[in-house]
C-alpha cells in the first residue's frame, strides 16, 4: 500500500477497505454501534482508562432536539454529569493525532487494521481552500461526529463508516486497543455552551520515525482517546438546556484542516434563535455563526457572522496587525461576493483577540485534585 506523503490528504483510491479485528465494514449501523460498544467497554479492564459515557449507548428514545441525540445509559442528568467529568480529564486535540497518524504511516509500523483505520482518519481532513462555500460548512457539520448516535438511532441499517468523524475515531481506537495513559502535551480549551470558539493550529508530529510499534501504538491510542473525549464535550455543549428553553439552539463542532504546515482544526458554532421567541417577536429566526482558525501566514482569526433577512453582519478579530490590514483592504471583494448572493454586508475588522465572555461557576476543572 502506498502512503500519502506528509502534508497531503489520501484520495479515495489510496484509502484501503477497513479490516480491523471485527469486519465492521460489512455490518449495519446498529451492529456497528454494538461492536464499538464492546471495544469501548474493553477499556474498562484498565482502571486508568475508564469508559466514555457517551460511547456506551444503545438504541432508545432520541432527545427533543432534532438531529442531535447522544443516547445515554442512565438518566440524562446523571449520564451528562458522568460524561462531562470523564471527558474533561481526558480530552486532547485532534490536530496532534492527525499529525502523528501521518508519521506512523510513514514509519510503516502499524498493524494492517490500524493502518487502514489511520488512512480513514486522514481522509477526514478538509483542504484549506480559499473558495470555501456554505455547502462545505454544511458537509463539515454533518460529518463532524456530532450526530453519530442520532443518525444511527434514526437509521440503524446504515453504516456511518467513511462519513462520520466519530465513527472513524471509534474504529481507530478499536484497532489500536485500549489507552493506558493520557496523551502528553497541552490540551485545547474544553468546549461548553456559549464558550468562545478556539482553533487548533497546525501540529507537527511528536513521534520519531524510528519509534517501536509498541510505542507508536500506545501514543496513538492515548491521543485517540483524548480526541474522542474532546468530541464528547462538543456533543454535550450542543445539547439544549432543559432549564432554559428560550436559549438559542446551537451546534458546536470542529473540522480537521490540511494546511501547508500540517493538520490543524477549525472550531465552529452555529446557532439560531428559538422558534418560540421568533414567533413572539413576529420575525424570522436570527442565525449566527462563530468560528476560529489559526494558520499561516495570517495567524489566529476569530469571526462572528449574524444573518437577519438579507443583511450579514460580520465581525473579525485578527491578532496580527498586518493580517488585519489585508482583510480591511479585501473588504470590497467580500461585499461583492455577498451581493452576488443578494446579501448586504456590514463588516468590522478588529485588531487583537475577541473579548472574553465571563466564565460561569463550575466551568473550570482542577485536574490536580
Amino acid at each position: 500500500m502506498k502512503v500519502a506523503p506528509l502534508g497531503t490528504i489520501p484520495t479515495a483510491a489510496q484509502v484501503p477497505a477497513l479490516t480491523p479485528v471485527r469486519p465492521v465494514t460489512r455490518v449495519q449501523g446498529g451492529q456497528f454501534l454494538r461492536e464499538m460498544q464492546r471495544a469501548v467497554e474493553a477499556d474498562a479492564v484498565d482502571p486508568a482508562a475508564p469508559v466514555d459515557a457517551l460511547s456506551r449507548v444503545a438504541p432508545g428514545k432520541p432527545s427533543s432536539q432534532r438531529g442531535l441525540a447522544p443516547l445515554l445509559p442512565q438518566t440524562p442528568a446523571q449520564a451528562m454529569a458522568a460524561a462531562l467529568r470523564t471527558a474533561l480529564t481526558r480530552q486532547s486535540g485532534l490536530a496532534p493525532l492527525m499529525a502523528d497518524l501521518n508519521q506512523a504511516l510513514r514509519a510503516q509500523a502499524l498493524s494492517p487494521p490500524a493502518r487502514a483505520a489511520a488512512m480513514q482518519m486522514l481522509a477526514q481532513l478538509m483542504p484549506l481552500d480559499p473558495d470555501v462555500r456554505g455547502a462545505d460548512i454544511k458537509r463539515a457539520l454533518k460529518t463532524s461526529g456530532l450526530f453519530l448516535e442520532a443518525n444511527l438511532a434514526a437509521d440503524p441499517e446504515t453504516t456511518p463508516l467513511g462519513r462520520d468523524l466519530k465513527a472513524a475515531l471509534l474504529v481507530l481506537r478499536q484497532a489500536l486497543g485500549p489507552a493506558t495513559r493520557r496523551p502528553p502535551g497541552a490540551t485545547p480549551p474544553p468546549p461548553y455552551g456559549g464558550a468562545p470558539t478556539s482553533a487548533q493550529k497546525a501540529a507537527m508530529p511528536s513521534l520519531p520515525l524510528g519509534a517501536s510499534a509498541g510505542a507508536l501504538g500506545e501514543a496513538l491510542a492515548a491521543e485517540t482517546q483524548g480526541a474522542l473525549a474532546h468530541l464528547d464535550l462538543l456533543q454535550l455543549a450542543s445539547l439544549p438546556d432543559p432549564d432554559r428553553p428560550n436559549d438559542p439552539t446551537r451546534w458546536m463542532f470542529e473540522t480537521p484542516l490540511q494546511t501547508s504546515q500540517g493538520p490543524g482544526v477549525a472550531q465552529f458554532e452555529i446557532s439560531r434563535d428559538s422558534e418560540g421567541r421568533a414567533q413572539q417577536e413576529e420575525r424570522e429566526p436570527l442565525w449566527r455563526a462563530r468560528f476560529s482558525v489559526d494558520f499561516e501566514p495570517v495567524g489566529p482569526i476569530d469571526a462572528q457572522v449574524a444573518f437577519e433577512g438579507d443583511l450579514a453582519r460580520v465581525s473579525l478579530w485578527v491578532q496580527r496587525t498586518d493580517a488585519a490590514e489585508r482583510l480591511r483592504i479585501a473588504q470590497p471583494m467580500l461585499a461583492q461576493a455577498l451581493a452576488a448572493a443578494n446579501l448586504q454586508l456590514e463588516l468590522v475588522v478588529h485588531s487583537g483577540p475577541p473579548p472574553a465572555p465571563p466564565t460561569g461557576a463550575g466551568r473550570l476543572l482542577d485536574q490536580s485534585a
